[in-house]
């Protein structure tokens, strides 16, 4: 037994679940749910991203599990072999992996915003008042472009793991 393809396959599907899991339900539950609730879904969300750090969680998630399958990618292809790399198997891996690798940079860039907008929360929460108009509307902003960047994150999860929940039955 291989110990190092075995400790690979648990990373990749240990922290690939964990990272489409949280991605689904943060897109799907969370961030509606935290729209909707105004100023105590704001406090809500900087709980949840900045002090609880599931942000950082969730790009710790990806990268681990994009890292661990191209390793593994490498593996089974024998080194990227172009014939087995062009085998159906090979294809939906590949579509896969590009598609998990999409993902993961979209989740880097989602990550800028919900850092911007904890900062933002933290902010309005410690200057003893109600915000601004300003701060509510850069807020909204920034979730909104969260709430896109989460959604466009699990589209491209939901491809990744459809093409290598079925790579290995793909015949060209």
């Amino acid at each position: 037994m291989d110990w190092l393809i075995v400790v690979l396959r648990f990373l990749h599907i240990f922290f690939g679940v964990f990272w489409a899991g949280a991605v689904f339900t943060t897109a799907r539950f969370v961030l509606p749910t935290v729209a909707a609730s105004g100023p105590e879904g704001q406090r809500f969300m900087f709980r949840l991203t900045m002090e609880r750090g599931l942000t950082r969680a969730m790009i710790a998630a990806g990268t681990i599990s994009v890292l661990a399958g191209l390793a593994l990618l490498w593996h089974d292809s024998a080194g990227f072999n172009g014939a087995w790399m062009g085998s159906g198997m090979g294809v939906m891996l590949s579509l896969g992996g590009l598609a998990a690798i999409g993902a993961l940079a979209t989740g880097y860039r989602s990550a800028m915003f919900a850092s911007r907008l904890g900062k933002l929360i933290g902010a309005m929460q410690g200057q003893g008042g109600p915000p601004t108009a300003e701060q509510q509307a850069e807020a909204q902003r920034l979730g909104a472009r969260l709430a896109r960047g989460a959604r466009a994150v699990a589209v491209q999860l939901v491809i990744a793991v459809v093409c290598m929940a079925v790579a290995r039955y793909v015949v060209f």
